[in-house]
């Protein structure tokens, strides 16, 4: 995948695949600039190294959406946000999942010790601190608070702890996540956002454990946002990726009132729908959006998209998206 250069001044998070490293710049000036690259990444943080003189740290990024997904690599570091620094509210609660190393955060009060495989979120309102006291590889996220927190506000209680990335809906989601940085689908943003607030939702006893027919569900949803371009992708496939039957995939889906297959062309035909309204796609021709959103046949895209939306694709984009879905 192309990595977009990021330059001094420019904003971090792109839908392309943004690089930010300490690599390009001297040894004896790299403590310095990775404290500029975490603050254009993550806002006024103040960071220390503990002097390495072989500090090296890059994160890369991906905007999904109302999501933000950053990969950050780093020698042993400290970040902190300070309360005089915390006059602003992005509306944003920041996730992070540990890879490799380990971590501890501490914030208001509360320490979360974080090894690889576990995950916790904090507030980036309030002041915090972070510390990695070896080489660390996480998952950084950004989240919309007010969709995650809805309704809950009990789920505050589970800010800055330590959360299992390994069982139940915690590593459902933790694996869409990793799979979201490595393709970049923007289609796994609203995916990623549903994931956790149901594993917080879990973890709080607010919700019932999912049962494995749930949680394949949620996998097989992940793999349909990844891998939706691809007009391969069928219930064979998304079966044999999952490593599960066609009848237990199946099964997944009768409680939700509809079936994969319709959730898939679904999903298909909303992408191509955004992407008729997006300015960004202006230039492209509505038979490059329908094979890029895993479309094979422009009669069979033109009929569906017809039947959904009461206008024709080319009809849709003259209006820009105007006219609402009649189902």
């Amino acid at each position: 995948m192309a990595l977009a250069p990021v330059l001094p001044g420019s904003a971090l998070f792109v839908t392309a695949l943004a690089q930010l490293t300490t690599d390009v710049v001297p040894a004896r000036e790299r403590v310095g600039y990775w404290g500029d690259l975490v603050q254009r990444s993550f806002g006024r943080l103040r960071s220390q190294t503990f002097g390495d003189e072989c500090f090296r740290g890059e994160i890369r990024a991906h905007q999904l959406g109302a999501v933000r997904v950053a990969r950050l690599e780093a020698s042993r570091h400290r970040v902190e946000r300070t309360p005089a620094a915390c006059d602003s509210d992005p509306g944003d609660l920041k996730m992070v999942v540990q890879l490799r190393g380990y971590s501890v955060f501490e914030q208001d009060g509360r320490r979360a010790w974080l090894a690889p495989g576990a995950w916790s979120v904090y507030d980036t309102t309030q002041a915090y601190s972070v510390t990695s006291p070896e080489g660390v590889l996480l998952h950084v996220l950004l989240l919309p608070r007010a969709r995650l927190l809805e309704g809950a506000p009990a789920l505050r209680d589970l800010l800055v702890r330590p959360l299992s990335g390994t069982r139940g809906m915690g590593r459902v989601a933790c694996e869409t996540i990793a799979r979201a940085f490595n393709t970049g689908a923007e289609e796994l943003g609203e995916t990623i956002l549903r994931q956790v607030r149901l594993a917080l939702l879990e973890r709080a006893g607010l919700a019932p454990a999912l049962r494995s027919r749930e949680l394949l569900r949620e996998r097989a949803a992940a793999l349909i946002g990844d891998r939706l371009r691809d007009p391969g992708l069928d219930i064979d496939a998304i079966a044999g990726m999952l490593a599960c039957s066609k009848r237990a995939l199946h099964k997944a889906f009768e409680g939700e009132g509809t079936s994969l297959h319709h959730t898939l062309w679904r999903a298909r035909l909303e992408l191509a729908r955004r992407q008729l309204e997006d300015p960004r796609h202006a230039a492209r021709s509505i038979t490059s959006i329908l094979l890029g959103a895993g479309f094979s046949s422009a009669a069979h895209f033109s009929r569906t998209f017809r039947e959904h939306y009461g206008k024709s694709p080319r009809e849709w984009r003259r209006l820009g998206g105007r006219e609402r879905p009649l189902a």
